[in-house]
This record gives C-alpha cells, structure tokens and sequence, in this order.
C-alpha cells in the first residue's frame, strides 16, 4: 500500500514537469516566405523552428513542439518577398488545451 501510495507521489510529480507536445498554429499574410520560431524559457532558446512556406498555399504554419510545463516566450521572425524579417514576441504557456494559434496577418510585413 504504501508503495503505491509512493508511486501516486512521485508520478503526479513528474506529470507536472514532464515534456508535453504542444501543437502551435501560425498564421501569415501570403508573401511571406520563411517564418522562424525560438522558444525562450528565462530568455534561453529551448527548441526552435523554421519553415519556408509553399507559395500559393494558404498561409497557416503548423507543427509540434515537445516542451516542459512553463510559461515561454516565442520570438517569432516572419520573413516576406524582400528579405527583410519583422520579429513579433508571443506568450505561449504548457500545458496548453487543443491547438494555440499566434495570428500574425495584417502585421507581419510592413507596407512601403
């Protein structure tokens, strides 16, 4: 009994800083051609990302990122036709319920 009892202690320990998979959906303006992602935890990157999306496809970036339970920055840097990147800095907290969705339309490349 009292092992099992243990054993509750000790796993509902480590559920509360094992690593969880947390889905992140991003959505971009149409010209934009590479989005990089860093998740910061105490200003440290712990993962990072990058894709290049395939033009002419709808504009939403998705994808899976192993991460312990916390609060994190990601520091997101969208990159449109010219080269130039905008760098926008979202909030992200694990564990997070379904899909988190970072909307980056309308600000991610600037107008001339």
């Amino acid at each position: 009994m009292i092992a099992l009892i243990g054993a509750a202690v000790v796993g509902s320990s480590l559920a509360r800083v094992w690593p969880r998979d947390v889905e992140v959906a991003f959505s971009l303006d149409p010209g934009v051609t590479e989005l990089d992602v860093d998740y910061l935890e105490e200003g440290e990157a712990v993962a990072s990302a990058r894709f290049m999306p395939a033009a002419g496809k709808t504009p939403v970036v998705r994808h899976v990122v192993r991460l312990q339970p916390g609060e994190y920055q990601a520091r997101i840097t969208v990159y449109g036709p010219d080269g130039r990147g905008v760098e926008h800095a979202k909030v992200l907290v694990v564990p997070a319920d379904g899909l988190t969705r970072f909307d980056l339309t309308e600000v991610t490349i600037g107008s001339e």
